[in-house]
């Protein structure tokens, strides 16, 4: 069996547009990036900022100078935090409190979730349209 092609030169053509996306759709895109970028930039500058800060002594922290630049980084924070009985009591009043907060939510949250399915297991539903 053979088959053939015919092509009608007088049907109207249509212009052949490369890509998957519409000309709206892609500025759509561009500004969805354009504003997730601004928007973790906005979110990642106060948690960079504390790092760089928590890298000075504090000689530097109260100097007059550019504040985003660490001119003599030091680890004497964090070695006064560790080794400070305060902040691990604060550590464990916060884990404790963490641990406490969970239990008592899955105590009361796993029972009404069993609860809520056997009812909607015994109650019929309207079929959705």
């Amino acid at each position: 069996m053979t088959s053939t092609v015919v092509i009608d030169k007088s049907a109207p053509t249509r212009t052949v547009k490369y890509g998957s996306m519409s000309r709206d759709r892609a500025w759509a895109l561009r500004w969805s990036y354009f504003f997730l970028t601004l928007f973790a930039i906005f979110s990642l500058v106060p948690p960079l900022y504390m790092v760089i800060t928590s890298l000075k002594s504090s000689a530097e922290i109260s100097a007059a100078t550019n504040p985003w630049w660490i001119f003599h980084p030091t680890l004497e924070n964090y070695i006064s935090l560790l080794t400070s009985n305060q902040f691990l009591r604060f550590f464990w009043n916060s884990a404790w409190v963490s641990i406490i907060v969970v239990t008592i939510t899955m105590l009361i949250s796993v029972p009404a979730a069993f609860v809520g399915d056997a009812r909607d297991r015994r109650v019929p539903h309207l079929p959705r349209s």
